[in-house]
């Protein structure tokens, strides 16, 4: 398809609709496998440490810091959770929260054949329909603040667009969905001042916010980057092939830190984002411009609000580059996502020396 309209390659092709160039998408791809693979690997060890085992295999790597501690949260007490840790952003914003639950646009039931994950649909005209399974953890929580992100982004688009212009790049898509799970967990850090709390939310902050987007999607970007290499210079793919490329992608990252169990390198196959364009690399990319987003948001309060809601309502008339720089951010340089690999270095450093405190009490 590359070839038949006209690009040089398949990189090319999949970034023209994102309106990303090659640079962008590659420095977010080569500099979290090289600046943030030290941070991880100090977490992998303090797993181990914590969980005293003999070994850390890649199996082990979503172990929790403090498997006791992990709050029981009830539908509605979700509610009330993510109605205060978001209404730093309005109440416009609240109100919309509010209404999505009154007006069931949340599916949370557990059925036979339904998806894992979490989904938002925004239908032009329309509220948006949000579908997950509701375990009552506070992972939950932070699921459903991700969706209702997107649900809160495409309300202030469908209503400032035209149905033409609210086709927003996925490279940008995810930064909403991600700043909301930072305002939450920020406020949540401003309730309890327990260390044992503390370290519960910065915890699921590394092992999920930042994991799924910064270590998993991102690992899955890196290894479909290099099968898409492979297939440019015309090799053939088979399924020891595609094996082994993650593999090797799994043991750059995670180098001797973590054992590489049987059965790690076929992770491949899990994931349907592999068959969506270059779409795995872009969540980190969007949380990227979330962190930075909600350092302003913390610094400045109501005028960087403003600027995040006027990006939010500009929908697909600007490109990645314009939508951030909309939001004082420059992405077009290393800066926001080395500053946003030193902040995940800095939760880990804190999750460290809380473990250290925890233990000698």
């Amino acid at each position: 398809m590359a070839g038949l309209k006209g690009f040089d390659n398949v990189y090319d092709y999949l970034l023209f609709d994102q309106k990303v160039t090659r640079d962008m998408y590659d420095r977010q791809i080569d500099l979290i496998m090289k600046k943030l693979a030290p941070h991880m690997r100090k977490y992998a060890k303090l797993l181990k440490k914590i969980h005293k085992l003999d070994k850390m295999t890649f199996a082990d790597l979503k172990l929790p810091v403090d498997p006791e501690y992990n709050p029981s949260v009830t539908i509605e007490g979700s509610r009330e959770y993510i109605e205060k840790g978001l209404a730093i952003m309005g109440d416009d914003y609240v109100k919309m929260v509010r209404t999505a639950y009154e007006e069931r646009w949340i599916d949370f039931a557990q059925n036979q054949g339904k998806d894992t994950g979490g989904f938002c649909a925004s239908p032009y005209g329309s509220n948006s329909f949000i579908l997950l399974s509701w375990n009552e953890r506070m992972s939950d929580v932070f699921t459903l603040a991700h969706e209702l992100g997107h649900a809160g982004h495409f309300r202030l688009c469908n209503g400032a667009q035209s149905i033409f212009d609210t086709n927003v790049s996925t490279y940008f898509v995810e930064a909403p969905s991600t700043m909301n799970e930072l305002l939450l967990a920020h406020y949540l850090l401003g309730t309890d001042e327990d260390p044992r709390f503390r370290r519960f939310v910065l915890s699921n902050m590394v092992s999920n916010t930042y994991y799924h987007n910064f270590v998993t999607h991102l690992l899955e970007a890196a290894y479909q980057r290099e099968v898409y290499r492979q297939v440019e210079e015309g090799r053939t793919m088979q399924a020891e092939t595609l094996s082994k490329i993650m593999k090797d992608t799994l043991h750059q990252f995670w180098g001797d830190a973590v054992e590489l169990n049987e059965g790690a390198e076929l992770t491949w196959m899990r994931q349907p984002h592999y068959y969506m364009g270059l779409y795995s690399y872009t969540y980190s990319a969007g949380l990227t411009v979330a962190t930075q987003m909600c350092k302003r948001i913390e610094n400045e309060g109501k005028e960087a609000i403003e600027d995040w809601k006027k990006v939010l309502a500009a929908g697909g008339t600007l490109t990645p580059v314009e939508l951030a720089a909309l939001a004082k951010i420059d992405i077009t340089t290393d800066k926001p996502l080395l500053d946003t690999i030193d902040t995940i270095g800095g939760y880990i450093d804190e999750i460290c020396r809380l473990t250290e405190q925890i233990g000698a009490n």
